[in-house]
């Protein structure tokens, strides 16, 4: 957008149409440009508008004042930040309780080798103690 000095006796009862936050287009699809009022109003106070409007003064086209616009462009934001918090926190939360039943399997899993490894051991000692004995024996 470029910033260009025009003088404006534009007010905001002439609005067509104000899309919500930073326009771009007008809604004659002409490009919208930065303007600086040099009303007693409002002096020096930034609004954008198409070029079309600056010229044809008595049609009605989009006309916003650049700080209310910025000013909707960062509560939108704030609403995006706050919806994607609450993406994080239910991702954290589903992949903690991801986490539980694994740290559960893992621990079903560890106690079912323990008492394989528990038999595998006694019957390793059973076998050897049945050598030892029959070695002796013989």
């Amino acid at each position: 957008m470029s910033t260009t000095n025009y003088y404006s006796s534009a007010s905001s009862s002439a609005i067509c149409f104000s899309p919500h936050g930073v326009p771009s287009k007008c809604w004659c699809g002409e490009n919208i440009t930065t303007f600086t009022s040099k009303t007693k109003e409002n002096p020096y106070r930034r609004f954008y508008r198409c070029v079309i409007a600056m010229k044809r003064e008595n049609e009605d086209h989009l006309f916003k004042w650049v700080d209310e616009a910025l000013l909707q462009e960062i509560r939108m934001v704030e609403e995006k930040c706050k919806l994607v918090a609450q993406d994080v926190n239910a991702l954290r939360m589903e992949v903690m309780g991801t986490m539980k039943l694994h740290n559960i399997n893992f621990k079903k899993m560890e106690d079912a080798m323990s008492k394989k490894i528990m038999k595998t051991v006694g019957v390793a000692s059973v076998i050897l103690c049945s050598i030892v004995w029959l070695w002796g024996r013989v």
